[in-house]
Order: C-alpha cells, then structure tokens, then sequence
C-alpha cells in the first residue's frame, strides 16, 4: 500500500511540473531589450501580477518578499549587464564628440561688462 502511495504522489508530481513547465522556444530570437524586461519582472512580477489573490494570500502570510524579489530580479538584469560586456570585449567603444554649437558670446564686447 506504501509503494502504491508513493507511486501515486510522484506519478502526480511528474503530471504537476509538466503542466506548469513553460515550452521551450527554439530558434527564437531574443533581443537585449527582451532579455532585460524578463530578468526586470521574473521573481516580482507586474502590476497585473501582484494584484491578484493569490499574491495577497503570499504577502499575508509571508511566503514571499517583495524586497527580496526586487532584489533577485536586480542581480539577474545585473548578470545579463555583465555578460554583454564581457561579450564586447576589451577594446572600449568611442564615439566622436558633437560639435558645440555655443563656441561664440552672446555679447558683441566682452571687455565692456567687465567695468
């Protein structure tokens, strides 16, 4: 009876992690911009998100840390900061300055006002 108990829990522990198991998208694509905006809201979520009942049942009874979810989602969009920059490597970027369209005085005479 033990052994058929067992089966049981883990057949529905197996049946459980494939429902909520997201598919995996192959050959997509995905932007820096992408990649950041998940890592931003993976562990605190949105606004739709945190509204919900089962949200507020988790912050009444403390099963979750809003400051320690914003915390994690830091350090994930924080590695991701990391990884591109070591992935541009060692030579830094330069870019040319504009050119400064306030290189004359507004005053005809300087020396004039200096009295």
């Amino acid at each position: 009876m033990m052994k058929l108990k067992t089966i049981c829990l883990m057949a529905f522990a197996v049946v459980a992690t494939g429902c909520l198991a997201t598919p995996a998208r192959a050959n997509e694509p995905v932007t820096i911009s992408d990649a950041i905006t998940r890592a931003m809201f993976n562990q605190s979520g949105d606004t739709y998100r945190n509204t919900g009942i089962d949200r507020q049942f988790t912050l009444l009874f403390g099963l979750s840390y809003p400051d320690l979810e914003a915390v994690g989602d830091a350090r994930s969009v924080d590695n991701i900061y990391q990884d591109l920059i070591r992935q541009r490597g060692s030579t830094p970027v330069r870019t040319p300055d504009l050119p400064n369209p306030f290189n004359s005085s507004l005053l005809s005479n300087p020396s004039s006002t200096s009295n």
